[in-house]
């Protein structure tokens, strides 16, 4: 399953909702790390300042760690999904986040469900969505 930012965001968090914490700790095996999300995860800490970037840059080397070092590359086939799906989108007039039409791509590539909060923006581009804040 591909985890979209706010997921992993949620769980940088002080306090994170305890639905999306059990979820992960319940199907962290099954819990892939985009190169998107990983840039997007960066470019918060590169945002931050003080302790809350040097708490953020914990948790991702954490999270990379965790992850076994890997991190899914955006490959050919998640650029072709995405050319496609961004001109269907546009076609149709309903375009969303470019960071997330290419999250989106990449799972509907690989055929795995997104994790996500964002569920009325993946939607539209057909990728099959989890989100973990409901029980």
């Amino acid at each position: 399953m591909l985890i979209d930012t706010n997921v992993w965001s949620e769980l940088s968090r002080p306090n994170p909702d305890p639905n999306v914490a059990e979820w992960v700790r319940a199907n962290f095996d099954s819990c892939l790390l985009s190169a998107i999300v990983l840039g997007e995860i960066q470019y918060g800490i590169a945002l931050a300042e003080g302790t809350r970037r040097i708490e953020l840059s914990g948790f991702l080397n954490d999270l990379v760690q965790r992850l076994g070092g890997e991190v899914l590359a955006f490959d050919n086939a998640a650029a072709l999904t995405w050319g496609n799906l961004r001109a269907r989108l546009k076609q149709s007039g309903k375009l969303f986040g470019e960071r997330d039409m290419l999250i989106a791509a990449q799972a509907l590539s690989l055929g795995i469900p997104v994790v996500t909060r964002n569920k009325s923006e993946m939607a539209l581009s057909g990728a099959s969505i989890i989100n973990p804040w409901q029980p």
